[in-house]
């Protein structure tokens, strides 16, 4: 007998999400959704509470992307719902897996009561692969659903809206044992396979473009492919560590980082690009719409004016498969080679002030262990980070790029350290994305999680910044006066500390790795060098 019979909608979708693998459940609470975090916390899942219900999201994500299961957030209905919006949005343009559940009014009064009536499903429908209200079927077998839609290719976000009164109803259940929800399979084209192997022995210059679309399991068949070839690789942000970025085909990271205008040219003197995984989400110009490419995938990118020859399926399938189709390696000329690798090298501005953000960025990569996780918030710092962090092992760097949310730092820390509570953990923000997400400063005591949290402090919002004066316009509400973020970390219970030199950055972000203890650091920087590399 299916021993769901007789639990209500709530505990029904609370077993099977646990049933599922998820363990862990993020959000507010409110009395309409009462019902579902009780069920969760009686399924033995870890309901958190979180300082707002964007965070919940985030961490959600990051979570679901690090572990490939999704991860729950939740909120009560009218505001609460509203303010997931930009952390579903986020994970739709990042393709991570997302589960989300939010309350609503009662279904009976739902036709009279306007208060708080917000038509939840409609207002996530566009950002979210899948948007439904509770209610009028098993929910055992749309949880299940759900799970799989938000997992496969390319994955993403999807909403459950559960009625407060539906939540304490008897859930209808089908008969008979419900069997666990399969992926959708993948069919890997051999013809394809090889017009692309064609494609490619007929190019001089193919370069190599890795997205976002590439597991991390593919890490190993992707190294085979690009070394058989022998053809250089760019990355992007979300993808930064799929191979180590001291390769000596590395190239950079693209697009809309740091030394955007030499990746750029990088990619121009290509005259072939070979996406592997490659999702224009990422790019923030259409350089991708101009250059001619082939790709193989997990699913079909063709969109508007970009329509590449594509091999779809398995990516370890296909990457392994097309290394084999290869008959002779394709390197670019060594004098060539080394002028684009030399485009990365950057030295650091002198000042006598404050200290300068490429030279901490170096000075703390020198310092966090290799195959440590490091997690970026956006702002002028974002570009250099991308740019100018080295990633050298796959699932170690994560950042906001398809919808570039400020805020995403914090949040993606806790997630990356709750996965992995025995690796170093670091957070590397700005003044402006800290202001906006010190409510996580709770969350990160509550738990005790030993997260290194570096402030860039500039007082302003850079990035906005150097973008009005390169249109002409003076600063205008992008600077403010920030406070003492070493103060404020105490006031939260967390060490704090303020460094004027690299050196004592160093300093300080190695003590906290040795004693393995929380610490926000404040490191005020010279905007000044982000108008030469931004």
């Amino acid at each position: 007998m299916n021993r769901r019979r007789g639990l209500n909608h709530a505990e029904t979708m609370a077993t099977s999400l646990s049933d599922c693998g998820v363990g862990w459940v993020f959000g507010l609470p409110g009395g309409e959704i009462s019902a579902f975090i009780e069920a969760c916390r009686r399924a033995d899942m870890r309901v958190v509470l979180t300082g707002h219900e964007n965070s919940a999201a985030l961490i959600a994500q990051v979570m679901g992307q690090i572990t490939g299961t999704p991860a729950v957030c939740f909120a009560t209905l009218g505001p609460g719902a509203t303010n997931l919006a930009t952390g579903m949005a986020n994970a739709f343009l990042d393709r991570a897996p997302l589960l989300a559940v939010t309350a609503q009014i009662p279904h009976s009064s739902y036709a009279s009561l306007t208060h708080q009536r917000i038509a939840v499903e409609k207002m996530f429908a566009p950002i979210t692969k899948r948007s439904t209200v509770i209610g009028d079927r098993d929910s055992c077998e749309l949880v299940r659903e759900c799970i799989s839609l938000a997992i496969e290719p390319r994955p993403g976000p999807v909403m459950l809206v559960l009625p407060s009164d539906v939540a304490n109803q008897r859930c209808p259940c089908s008969d008979g044992k419900i069997e666990p929800s399969k992926k959708r399979s993948q069919v890997q084209h051999e013809d394809s396979l090889l017009r692309l192997r064609d494609r490619i022995a007929h190019s001089e210059r193919p370069l190599f473009l890795i997205g976002l679309g590439t597991p991390m399991v593919a890490a190993s068949a992707v190294r085979t492919l690009v070394e058989t070839l022998q053809a250089p690789f760019l990355v992007t942000p979300k993808v930064k560590g799929i191979l180590p970025e001291d390769h000596p085909l590395f190239l950079g990271v693209a697009s809309g980082m740091a030394m955007d205008r030499d990746i750029l040219e990088t990619i121009r003197m290509a005259d072939l690009i070979v996406g592997v995984g490659f999702d224009p989400v990422e790019a923030d110009k259409t350089w991708f719409t101009e250059t001619e490419c082939v790709a193989i995938d997990s699913v079909s990118m063709a969109e508007g004016d970009y329509h590449p020859l594509e091999a779809i399926g398995n990516m370890v399938s296909l990457a392994g498969d097309l290394a084999g189709f290869i008959e002779k390696p394709c390197p670019w000329p060594d004098g060539l080679l080394e002028e684009r690798r030399q485009v990365l090298h950057r030295v650091p501005r002198t000042s006598g002030g404050s200290v300068s953000p490429l030279g901490l960025i170096q000075g703390l990569r020198s310092t966090f262990p290799r195959n440590g996780i490091v997690t970026c918030d956006v702002g002028s710092h974002k570009l250099l980070m991308g740019q100018f962090w080295r990633s050298y092992e796959p699932g170690t760097f994560f950042m906001s790029n398809g919808l570039s949310g400020m805020g995403f730092g914090i949040p993606a820390a806790i997630a990356a350290q709750l996965v992995y509570p025995e690796r170093a953990v670091m957070s590397v923000v700005g003044d402006g994305g800290m202001l906006m997400m010190a409510h996580d400063l709770v969350l990160i005591r509550e738990l005790q999680l030993p997260i290194i949290i570096v402030v860039l402090a500039d007082n302003s919002l850079s990035l906005i910044r150097i973008s009005q004066e390169r249109r002409g316009y003076p600063p205008c509400a992008v600077d403010f006066c920030g406070p003492r973020f070493d103060t404020l970390a105490d006031a939260f219970g967390i060490r704090g500390e303020k460094a004027t030199t690299i050196a004592e950055a160093q300093l300080a972000v190695e003590r906290a790795l040795e004693h393995q203890t929380s610490l926000l650091l404040e490191v005020p920087v010279d905007l000044q060098e982000y108008y030469e590399l931004v």
